[in-house]
């Protein structure tokens, strides 16, 4: 997404409280071929205890795409026995 750009045409899907999960979730939906953005909204300032108010990382897809994503996430897939996942959209 282009620098000033708006969110006004996305939708949220998921959230989190950590960015790296966000990111995996984000990295699934693109493999699926749905422009999916993560939207760090964690507030930084030691110290703090851990406030979810203050720790939240939005997953942003096109909200035509919103219902698909969903049901992507929703979907449980378990890992591979090797720890490998082919690279493929099918395993993610």
């Amino acid at each position: 997404m282009a620098q000033g750009a708006s969110y006004d045409d996305f939708a949220q899907v998921a959230e989190s409280g950590q960015v790296f999960e966000a990111e995996l979730m984000a990295l699934r939906l693109r493999a699926h071929g749905i422009d999916a953005h993560v939207v760090d909204q964690t507030f930084h300032q030691e110290p703090l205890p851990n406030v979810r108010a203050f720790s939240v990382v939005r997953v942003l897809v096109p909200k035509a795409e919103a219902d698909e994503a969903r049901r992507i996430l929703a979907e449980a897939r378990p890992l591979p026995d090797d720890g490998e996942s082919g690279g493929g959209p099918e395993l993610m």
